[in-house]
């Protein structure tokens, strides 16, 4: 009786029929998490480079006005960063400020900034943190700041927190000076 009860349980440990089940139930968790993750930071990365190559475009169409910026013309800056971007109103911030280097002085200065969305405008004790990230200019030079900030929320909860992401673009101006501000459009 005993040899019989032992060839039993050899024979269930050695039967194969079902472990095919039995790993599937396992591990498709693990490989639709690993999807989810592929797709949600792939759809990160995404997100980020389209707000990089909008506010490239925002700052290239800035950039070779001849006429003044209008508030009619900032408002539709950002529509087309909302549409370029597929974000929302309620998601996306846009401000748009002239810089002038001081060459006297070593320092940029505001010489005027816009905005439209929640970002407050660019400020000239505000400049002086930017001075790493902007480039050696001549004395007078003026160059166009582009700076865009939209929500991102991830599709799934797999590691990657909800973000705002935020671009920092510059351009010189390619037909005039400068750009000129005209608040009464």
């Amino acid at each position: 009786m005993k040899l019989s009860l032992l060839s039993k349980i050899r024979g269930f440990l050695q039967d194969t029929k079902g472990t095919a089940s039995v790993e599937a139930a396992i591990i498709f968790p693990v490989v639709f998490w690993a999807y989810a993750a592929m797709f949600t930071y792939f759809e990160a990365y995404r997100a980020q480079a389209v707000a990089e190559k909008t506010a490239y475009t925002i700052s290239d169409m800035i950039s070779r006005e001849t006429l003044a910026i209008t508030p009619q013309y900032m408002t539709n800056a950002r529509k087309i960063y909302m549409d370029l971007s597929g974000q929302s109103p309620g998601e996306t911030a846009l401000r748009v400020t002239l810089l002038r280097w001081d060459g006297n002085n070593n320092k940029f200065s505001v010489d005027w900034s816009k905005r439209r969305g929640d970002i407050p405008k660019l400020r000239n004790r505000d400049v002086n943190e930017y001075d790493d990230l902007l480039p050696t200019l001549i004395n007078n030079e003026r160059i166009i700041l582009v700076e865009t900030a939209s929500d991102y929320d991830p599709a799934f909860s797999v590691g990657l927190a909800p973000r705002v992401i935020e671009t920092f673009v510059y351009t010189r101006p390619r037909y005039a000076p400068q750009i000129v501000w005209d608040a009464n459009g």
